[in-house]
């Protein structure tokens, strides 16, 4: 398996790798060591999104992969990015969930089934920098509290709401919607400035 890591290839990695997550998860932390942070993975071509690695590369073999692509940016300056791109993005998530739920209360409910998937991607890429920046912390979601509650619990809790809102969807219940994103939604969505200012004070004591 040809390892690229910023452009440079056949990069070797210390130890003795298992699988290719191991073999990623090596490359990382070598990248730590020279204070950056892996921002994009490609296997054989395919990129991966930050929730997928795991799943996707956990116990897969080194002889099944031919090329793994890392690429890396300066730590502080990627975590700085990450937490100046989500403080813009996240005041309208609040405000697009209340107004979703009046389309969805409307007489043409319909026209707030796009809308919703455009919001659902949303959330998606925040959650996606979010695990970019605890990542490039050396955290894990279990690490970081906020309000006495772990940001692993609360990816759980946000994703048994959407995956409700997707089966009422499914099942064409508008009022149901409307119901989760006035009452259940809004109120997470303006969790998410708090996340990310939790998220901000690790990134300020963070050594670098």
């Amino acid at each position: 398996m040809d390892v690229i890591v910023d452009g440079k290839r056949n990069v070797e990695v210390q130890g003795e790798p298992g699988d290719v997550l191991s073999v990623l998860t090596a490359a990382i932390d070598f990248l730590h060591t020279q204070g950056r942070a892996m921002v994009s993975v490609t296997v054989d071509g395919k990129p991966l999104m930050p929730d997928q690695i795991v799943e996707q590369l956990q116990g897969v073999e080194i002889d099944q992969v031919k090329v793994l692509e890392i690429g890396s940016e300066d730590k502080v300056t990627m975590v700085n990015n990450c937490v100046a791109e989500l403080e813009i993005s996240l005041p309208e998530l609040p405000a697009a969930c209340h107004s979703l739920a009046e389309v969805f209360y409307s007489e043409t409910p319909e026209e707030g089934f796009e809308p919703f998937q455009e919001l659902a991607s949303l959330w998606g890429h925040i959650k996606r920098r979010q695990i970019l920046i605890t990542n490039a912390l050396g955290l894990n979601q279990e690490d970081i509290v906020v309000n006495g509650i772990s940001l692993a619990e609360m990816q759980l809790d946000l994703n048994s709401f959407l995956e409700e809102a997707a089966r009422a969807i499914k099942d064409g219940d508008c009022v149901l919607l409307g119901d989760l994103l006035e009452y259940e939604l809004a109120p997470r969505a303006e969790q998410e400035s708090s996340i990310v200012a939790v998220l901000k004070e690790h990134a300020k004591a963070h050594p670098g």
